[in-house]
């Protein structure tokens, strides 16, 4: 029984931890993940939009601590009763919105308290593994459902006093086994090897606390905490360690629009679902298939009803990784095919001109000019109109033209407002942080590679 316990600690331990680490990695995707779950035609909980970033953080780190002291066994009861307390938090959430039906008119409260009726904003990806690995709600429920049976031994065990902070023996054992756990997930899953490295520096700071302080478990605490918040600051005023995203380093924008059809893929399969209802009242649903192969619409007794006309997709298939990437110039046009033919082309990405970060802007007017000596093109990439962004470019000499994108592409492209991007003939050359954008010269004489 002790060895079987050991081994849920394991997996549930380092599986908490790849999963925070994934999110400390990207902790600004994470938190767009809780503003779909936030929405008004969501959860309905729009108060919390103007925190999502201290709460996606708070979130994060909580699960590489709970993951930490899980594997060395501190803190029994209270870990395994917050790990317990989170799968069956998440398995619910998880249920509920994989049966959300974007079809469906609900009520919903506004702002300032009045009612109204639309359609629900369904969260399509879970966001549990962020874009690194995306579950579907319903695949992240089994997740959770997979769970249940390593927690819930840990827990019993917890609250029977068979689960005490770990001999050292123990540690040796329990920390090898999740590094070769987490070591096969990362180079199976991931395609990343620092998870190892995170659980090892992680747990170590907790070990040479619990060598040199003594087994102050709130001290092996402090000492995780520390570490992954230094890596959540890195990745957030930086950028991610690793990037999954259509638009990281090294990926192709031309050969990631390609539809299935381009590719010789098998594209996902969508049916539209009609209502029909006769002169009897009576009604009846069909797909699409089955109204066209048994010839209902040749039957006059039957009509559509077009308000509960829906479209559902019934079997997955390859989807173009950037379906959205679009670029409007100041009079409207489309240049979107320019851009990405271009043989060297800046982007600075400024999604939000109200929230973006000012104390380099002089320093990328600099780089800018330079660049533009040089022949490569450079714009400002946001989804503000002239009448926002204007003023910021007068105000900072930004002497490039602005064009605007989506929203989300533009949130997707890179974690940080502003960023900028570089690309050569559609491919992703490099990208950084403001505050990483570096001496021109310098930058130009490598290629502007990483």
């Amino acid at each position: 029984m002790k060895i079987f316990i050991a081994i849920c600690r394991i997996i549930v331990g380092s599986l908490f931890i790849v999963s925070g680490l994934i999110k400390v990695n990207d902790v600004i995707g994470f938190s767009y993940k809780l503003e779909e779950y936030f929405s008004i035609k969501a959860l309905g909980y729009p108060e919390l939009l103007p925190y999502v970033i201290p709460i996606a953080m708070f979130i994060v780190v909580g699960e590489v601590l709970l993951g930490v002291a899980t594997l060395l066994g501190a803190w029994p009861k209270l870990t395994s009763s917050l790990l317990l307390f989170m799968t069956l938090f998440f398995a619910w959430l998880t249920y509920y919105t994989a049966n959300c039906d974007p079809m469906q008119l609900k009520i919903f409260t506004a702002l300032d308290g009045t009612y109204f009726i639309d359609t629900p904003e369904c969260v399509l990806s879970c966001g549990c593994f962020g874009d690194a690995i995306k579950l579907t709600p319903m695949e992240s429920f089994y997740k959770d459902i997979f769970l249940l049976p390593f927690v819930l031994p840990f827990f019993f065990a917890a609250f029977f006093n068979k689960v005490k902070l770990n001999t050292w023996k123990e540690d040796a054992y329990i920390i090898i086994s999740s590094l070769v756990l987490v070591g096969l997930f990362g180079a199976l899953k991931l395609d990343w090897n620092f998870p190892v490295v995170f659980v090892l520096i992680s747990t170590l700071a907790a070990l040479i606390v619990k060598k040199f302080a003594g087994e102050k478990q709130w001290l092996m605490a402090v000492a995780v905490t520390i570490v992954s918040v230094f890596t959540q600051y890195w990745t957030y005023v930086h950028l991610p360690l690793k990037d999954y995203r259509p638009y990281a380093i090294g990926q192709d924008i031309v050969e990631n629009m390609k539809s299935a059809e381009e590719l010789g893929l098998e594209p996902p399969k969508f049916l539209t679902f009609y209502t029909l209802k006769n002169m009897k009242g009576e009604t009846k649903e069909v797909d699409s298939e089955r109204y066209l192969a048994d010839n209902i619409w040749k039957d006059t007794t039957w009509k559509i009803v077009t308000d509960l006309t829906y479209t559902k997709k019934v079997a997955d298939g390859y989807e173009a990784k950037i379906q959205d990437f679009t670029a409007l110039d100041t009079d409207g046009n489309e240049i979107k095919d320019e851009i990405i033919a271009h043989p060297g082309v800046f982007l600075l990405v400024m999604w939000n001109i109200e929230e973006t970060e000012k104390d380099h802007l002089k320093q990328i007017a600099e780089f800018a000019n330079k660049a533009q000596a040089a022949g490569k093109a450079f714009y400002g990439f946001t989804t503000a109109s002239y009448d926002e962004y204007e003023p910021l470019r007068h105000e900072f000499s930004l002497a490039f033209p602005f064009l605007q994108g989506d929203e989300k592409v533009l949130k997707t492209m890179i974690r940080a407002n502003p960023g900028l991007v570089y690309w050569e003939k559609g491919k992703v050359v490099n990208m950084w942080a403001a505050c990483d954008v570096p001496d021109y010269d310098k930058a130009a004489a490598n290629g502007f590679k990483p």
